[in-house]
C-alpha cells in the first residue's frame, strides 16, 4: 500500500507541477504562434491522460488493499470460565495487549504460544504485534462464557444457550425447554438462584400444538337381584282368632270383634306387600303366601367432550340446580329461610398440557351426579333430595389418541335375612310355613376412560357436519301420515353423537 501511495504522489507532481523549460533560448525564439498552440494542446492531452492513469492506479491500489483490510477482521475465540486455551502464532510475538484483564488473562508460554485463561463472564479483545517488523497488530475477540449443554443433548440442538445471558432458538418439547432454562442459569457464586435466574432472557419458542380435545366416557352398570318368601295363616272362630304371621304382618290391625267375628287390618295380613300373594279364605280360615323374585339392570352412560388450550383450565356442566332451604336464625323469634342452589348432572373440569407433539399431560376431574330422593331429608316441610355422585380427580400422561382408564369400581353387596319361629322354623319342609326369607344382591361396576386428541380447527371453506336433529328441521307431516304412517321416527335418522 505504501508503494502505491508513492507512485500516485509522483504522478500527481508530474501533472500539476509546471514543467521546466529544457529548450535553449535560441530555439524558443524561433517558435511561432502555431507551435505554441500545438504545444499547449499536447500538454492538455498529456495532463488528461495522466489524470486518468492516476485514477486507474488509485483504484488498483484500493483493490489491492481491501483483502488486507478484510484480513484484519478480529477472529473470535470462545473460552469457558475457569478454563484455559493455547493460542499459537505463525510469527514470534513482540508485544500484546488485552482490553479487560478482569474478563480474561493472557500469559506467554514462548515466543509463538500464548495461554488464554477465562476469568469472568464477558467479552473483550486481544491485540498481538508480530516480531517480523510489521506495524499492524492482529486482533482477536475473546468471548468468555460457560459450557453449552446443547452440544451433549440432541434435544437442545436447535437451541442457542448462553449461560448467564439467555436462551434463543427452539426446543422440541417442554421438557427440553426446562432443561435449557436450567442450563442457562449461571453456576453458584454469582448471587442467589433467583437472582441468577432473573438475569436470563428467554426468547426461545416451543413449536407445539396448543388445542386439546378431551373425550371422557363414564359408564356405570348396576345389577340387582332379590328373592323373598313369606307365609301367613289365620283362623277366626266364634271363640276367637288364631294364626301365625310374619314380622310386621299384623302391624296394621285396627279392630277385633268377638261377637261379630271380624278382624280388621290396614295391611291386609300380607307377609310381603310388594310381592305376589296367593290367598286362601274359607269358613273362617285365611292363608296368604307371598313369593317375589326381582332382577334389575341399570346402565348409565355419559360422554362429555371438552376442548381447551394447553395450560388453561376449562369446565363443562350439563345438568341443573336444585334448591336447598337453609334456616337462618334472626334477631327475633322467627326463623328466616334462605335458598341455596346446588348443582348436579354431568360435570367436567380439565387442564391439558402439551409436552411434545405426541405427549399430553392431562389433569381431569369428571363427575356424574343425580338426585336421590331415597336419601333425602325434610327441612320445615321441604323435601331436599340427596345426591348420588361419581367423581374422579387425577392427572395422567398419555399420547395423542390414546385411552386411559382413569378410575374404576367393582362393588358387590349381598344381604340375606331369615325371620322364623324358633324350633318350628328349623323343621324341614314344614318349617317353611314358620319363617320368612329374603336374599338381596347388588352388583355395581363403574369405569371412567379419558382420550385426548390434538385438535385443529376446521377451515372456513369446509362445511360443518349435520347437527343433531337437523334432519327433522323441515319435517312437516300431514294428518294422514301422522295417523297411519308415523312410527315414532319423525323423519329423523340416527345422527346423534355429533360431539364424537
Amino acid at each position: 500500500m505504501n508503494r502505491c501511495n508513492v507512485l500516485v504522489r509522483q504522478m500527481l507532481s508530474k501533472v500539476f507541477v509546471k514543467p521546466a523549460l529544457s529548450l535553449h533560448a535560441k530555439q524558443s525564439k524561433e517558435l511561432n504562434m502555431y507551435g505554441r498552440a500545438e504545444s499547449s494542446s499536447i500538454v492538455r492531452l498529456a495532463r488528461a491522460f495522466s489524470m486518468r492513469l492516476v485514477l486507474a492506479l488509485g483504484a488498483i491500489c484500493a483493490a489491492l488493499t481491501l483483502p488486507a483490510i478484510a484480513a484484519t477482521t478480529a477472529s473470535v475465540i470462545n473460552v469457558e470460565v475457569g478454563t484455559q486455551k493455547v493460542l499459537r502464532q505463525n510469527h514470534p510475538v513482540r508485544r500484546l495487549a488485552i482490553g479487560d484483564p478482569k474478563t480474561a488473562d493472557v500469559s506467554i508460554i514462548n515466543s509463538r504460544e500464548l495461554l488464554i485463561t477465562g476469568k469472568t463472564l464477558g467479552v473483550t479483545n486481544l491485540l498481538i504485534w508480530p516480531g517480523d517488523g510489521g506495524s499492524q497488530p492482529t486482533e482477536y475477540r475473546l468471548q468468555v462464557g460457560y459450557s453449552n449443554p446443547g452440544e451433549a443433548n440432541p434435544d437442545l440442538a436447535q437451541a442457542r444457550i448462553t449461560p448467564g445471558l439467555g436462551i434463543a432458538g427452539s426446543t422440541p418439547t417442554l421438557l427440553a425447554h426446562r432443561q435449557a432454562e436450567l442450563a442457562s442459569i449461571p453456576p453458584a457464586g454469582s448471587g442467589s438462584a433467583s437472582d441468577r435466574a432473573s438475569k436470563v432472557i428467554d426468547t426461545s419458542v416451543v413449536p407445539l400444538e396448543t388445542q386439546v380435545l378431551s373425550q371422557i366416557k363414564i359408564v356405570e352398570v348396576n345389577k340387582t337381584s332379590l328373592q323373598e318368601y313369606g307365609f301367613n295363616f289365620l283362623r277366626l272362630g266364634t271363640n276367637g282368632a288364631q294364626g301365625i304371621t310374619g314380622p310386621g304382618a299384623t302391624s296394621g290391625l285396627t279392630s277385633f270383634s268377638k261377637t261379630a267375628g271380624v278382624v280388621s287390618s290396614a295391611t291386609g295380613f300380607l307377609p310381603i306387600g310388594s310381592a305376589f300373594n296367593f290367598l286362601y279364605a274359607n269358613d273362617g280360615y285365611l292363608g296368604v303366601l307371598s313369593l317375589l323374585e326381582t332382577q334389575g339392570l341399570a346402565r348409565t352412560l355419559a360422554e362429555p367432550s371438552l376442548t381447551a388450550q394447553s395450560g388453561q383450565t376449562a369446565s363443562f356442566l350439563a345438568g341443573g340446580e336444585f334448591p336447598v332451604p337453609v334456616p337462618q336464625g334472626g334477631s327475633g323469634t322467627g326463623t328466616t329461610i334462605t335458598i341455596q342452589y346446588k348443582e348436579f348432572g354431568v360435570r367436567l373440569s380439565l387442564t391439558p398440557t402439551v409436552l411434545s407433539n405426541n405427549r399430553i399431560q392431562l389433569k381431569v376431574a369428571p363427575e356424574v351426579s343425580e338426585l336421590d330422593y331415597t336419601n333425602g331429608v325434610s327441612i320445615d316441610g321441604f323435601v331436599v333430595p340427596g345426591l348420588d355422585v361419581r367423581r374422579t380427580d387425577t392427572t395422567v400422561e398419555l399420547g395423542d389418541g390414546e385411552s386411559f382408564v382413569i378410575s374404576g369400581l367393582v362393588s358387590e353387596e349381598l344381604k340375606n335375612s331369615v325371620n322364623k319361629v324358633p324350633w318350628l322354623g328349623d323343621l324341614p319342609y314344614i318349617g317353611a310355613f314358620f319363617r320368612q326369607t329374603s336374599i338381596s344382591r347388588a352388583n355395581k361396576e363403574l369405569i371412567m376412560v379419558v382420550t385426548p386428541h390434538l385438535a385443529h380447527p376446521l377451515r372456513r371453506d369446509v362445511a360443518l357436519p349435520a347437527l343433531p336433529g337437523q334432519t327433522i328441521q323441515d319435517y312437516r307431516p300431514g294428518f294422514a301420515r301422522t295417523t297411519f304412517l308415523e312410527t315414532g321416527a319423525f323423519g329423523q335418522t340416527d345422527d346423534s353423537g355429533y360431539s364424537r
